[in-house]
């Protein structure tokens, strides 16, 4: 064994060269472009599953209410009971900048503003100054309420038709006769509505704590009750609508107050929000009648009440509000974005206003750029000033997107109503315009919705305005 070992590291001396060194060589060369190239492989069965899991957050859930519905109405002392249909477990995807801007509806941001905690007397008078508000504006609003007080009937309603007591006729303008319903509970929700915008309610200790606690009994003493719940129409969805909106208003306004009205509120306020989930038509609109095919203005107070009432944590259906913006945005032409039309295309004016008012409340993002360029273009057409319609749910838009054209339309909206405004005799404090709309309602109906449009600036905060305090 030593002398192969010997022999072995002998062999090994002699084979490999002084100085060599063991490796590896490696040579290349410059060639010209390859034409194979291998890409990553992509799981397409996982792409499709995700796609069809975001899909499903917004696929619609029914729910079904038996005929012979009667609405349980829980103590409201106790937290409200949500029953929910189970949905399939998905990952829930909230889509920014314009949801519902595709034809797929996705799920709805929920505005940060909007509350009622500006209709104190401080903070009354610090959102009028920050807005645009001005002394002679704020008299305005004092004398329109005067003469709504003024007017108020024996049984706590207004009426439009100034026909009948207390003003017996001495007004001109009273409403138009024709075929469209102007039901006292609307004339009631509507002259509610500016009292309330200005801070009176039926407990505080203001001049008008009357006339508020007696519009309020009114509707609760004429209301219907239903199969589907509380029903203000009178004949026309426009009453339930606005009754509906003034009853959840002061509800929300008095509801941390030790009144012993909180419990019958509640179960207006809910039966009343069930009644208006039932009677949605299936397009998603509102009609003059239940269940009827509506348009956009019936459509509006419905939408805008249903928010008042979710403001005391009414439980809506979950496809009420979802379904509501998207017949909003099937009026619009195809071609013309947020141009939206009456109960379809083609877009006008008024039901634009209309339209954009939704939309804010409806969760698109005023960061979506058609809907910036919309309310701009609203802006710069400027007030219509005797379409009083159109000019409040612009003015209520243009505050809450806090649109940078707000001060230039407001001196022009504000400074209009102020110079038009009745200054003497039995009309002093009201408003009347020639006008399609206006003509409707008359005289009472236009002063109520001047009013509501001059207390913009304290009636709502901004729904994209960022607050430090607690939101009614």
């Amino acid at each position: 064994m030593i002398v192969h070992t010997s022999l072995l590291i002998l062999l090994a001396l002699v084979t490999i060269p002084k100085g060599s060194v063991v490796g590896v060589k490696l040579q290349g060369r410059q060639t010209g472009p390859s034409e194979t190239v291998t890409l990553q492989a992509v799981d397409l069965e996982q792409q499709e599953l995700n796609h069809k899991s975001h899909d499903t957050a917004t696929v619609p859930v029914a729910i079904t209410f038996a005929t012979d519905f009667k609405p349980s109405l829980p103590n409201p002392a106790s937290e409200p009971t949500e029953v929910t249909t189970p949905l399939p477990k998905v990952d829930l995807l909230i889509k920014g900048g314009g949801g519902g801007s595709s034809g797929q509806q996705g799920l709805m941001q929920i505005a940060t503003g909007g509350g009622l905690s500006g209709r104190t007397p401080e903070r009354r008078s610090e959102l009028a100054k920050k807005y645009g508000a001005t002394p002679e504006s704020e008299d305005a609003v004092e004398a329109a309420l005067a003469y709504l007080a003024a007017h108020q009937r024996r049984d706590g309603s207004w009426s439009f038709d100034l026909s009948k007591d207390p003003c017996d006729g001495k007004c001109r303008d009273s409403k138009k006769s024709g075929e469209d319903p102007t039901p006292s509970t609307a004339a009631t929700g509507l002259a509610l509505l500016a009292f309330l915008g200005a801070g009176h309610t039926h407990e505080n200790d203001g001049p008008y704590t009357q006339n508020v606690r007696r519009g309020l009994y009114y509707l609760r003493d004429v209301v219907s009750e239903t199969e589907s719940g509380f029903d203000w129409q009178h004949g026309s969805m426009y009453g339930h609508g606005i009754a509906l909106m003034a009853m959840s208003e002061a509800m929300a306004m008095t509801m941390n107050e030790k009144e012993p009205w909180n419990h019958e509120f509640y179960q207006l306020v809910s039966g009343g929000t069930a009644f208006s989930c039932i009677a949605q038509h299936s397009s998603g609109s509102w009609g003059y009648y239940p269940n009827s095919p509506g348009d956009l203005t019936v459509t509006g107070w419905q939408v805008l009440s249903l928010i008042a009432a979710k403001r005391n944590k009414m439980v809506l259906q979950t496809h009420t509000l979802r379904d509501a913006k998207a017949f909003a945005l099937s009026t619009c032409p195809e071609d013309r974005r947020y141009w939206f039309g009456y109960k379809g295309p083609p877009g006008q004016p008024t039901t634009t206003a209309v339209g954009l008012a939704l939309m804010l409340y409806l969760g698109e993002s005023i960061q979506f750029t058609p809907l910036k360029i919309a309310l701009t273009e609203m802006a710069e057409r400027g007030p219509m000033k005797t379409n009083v319609y159109h000019d409040y749910y612009a003015t209520l838009a243009l505050h809450h997107a806090r649109h940078p054209d707000w001060d230039r339309w407001n001196q022009q909206m504000r400074d209009h109503l102020v110079s038009t405004q009745e200054k003497t005799g039995h009309e002093k404090g009201s408003w009347h315009f020639k006008d399609r709309f206006g003509d409707v309602g008359g005289r009472l109906y236009t002063t109520a919705m001047c009013t509501l449009t001059l207390e913009v600036y304290y009636r709502y905060l901004p729904l994209y305005s960022a607050t430090d305090e607690f939101e009614l």
